[in-house]
């Protein structure tokens, strides 16, 4: 392959990482306790109207958290074993079967961070391997604004009906209707639409934050290498002392 289409390739490779790489870390970071006490905690979040106390709600809404995560081996069975302070199971079997689709959808999320973080690693090796300079800072850039142009996208669809974008986001990724609950079921109760806008939203910010500096980083680099080649091309026209 000529050089220049193996350096084009490489740098494509390189940018259509970038968004899985940067939307797996805010899925990494707000997959924690600290994003549902944090949610909990802020002020105008609704409460539960059927009854759930604060330390009831918290608890129950770790233990689902827990159940989608990847590292977690017993799965969607802690939400089995979970129980309301009556002793009655907190999740019926359909919540379990849609926390089940969701881990296995998160998993994916995660996996593809995984490859797409591998695939930024293999690229920087074999350009490094070749001697193309900038490959892969060159795929880093675009990446960069393909993320930036993809989360404005998503973004004005939210804004524009973030209803409409939540409905069309599970039929493309859960089949069929097990993703509708009434309002009394314990997965609306601890995870209220309030709680999914403001996910999407920190979720998108994050991503967007991270694209920004990421790409005013490397044209800050860029420039400031081509400022150096231009200084280094200048003629030295000083005077000699005589």
């Amino acid at each position: 392959m000529p050089v220049r289409r193996l350096r084009l390739a490489l740098a494509l490779v390189v940018a259509l990482a970038v968004p899985a790489v940067l939307l797996g870390n805010g899925v990494w970071l707000l997959a924690t306790d600290w994003y549902v006490r944090a949610e909990y905690a802020r002020p105008g979040f609704p409460d539960d109207r059927y009854g759930f106390t604060d330390s009831e709600r918290t608890r129950l809404a770790l233990v689902g958290l827990d159940s989608i995560h990847p590292f977690n081996g017993a799965g969607v069975q802690v939400l089995r074993d979970a129980r309301l302070a009556d002793g009655q199971p907190a999740f019926n079997e359909r919540e379990v079967q849609h926390m089940a689709d969701v881990r296995a959808l998160v998993g994916k999320v995660l996996l593809a961070h995984l490859l797409a973080l591998s695939a930024i690693v293999i690229v920087w090796f074999a350009a490094r391997t070749r001697g193309l300079r900038d490959v892969v800072s060159t795929g880093l850039l675009w990446g960069s604004g393909l993320t930036l142009a993809l989360a404005a996208t998503l973004g004005v669809m939210m804004l524009v009906d973030f209803e409409w974008f939540f409905l069309q986001f599970h039929l493309a990724l859960f089949s069929g209707n097990t993703w509708v609950f009434a309002s009394s079921d314990t997965l609306i109760r601890l995870y209220p639409d309030a709680f999914w806008s403001d996910f999407g939203g920190v979720l998108a910010g994050l991503t967007v934050l991270q694209a920004a500096v990421l790409g005013a980083a490397l044209w800050w680099r860029r420039r400031s290498r081509a400022r150096a080649f231009l200084r280094l091309q200048q003629p030295d026209v000083s005077v000699p002392p005589v």
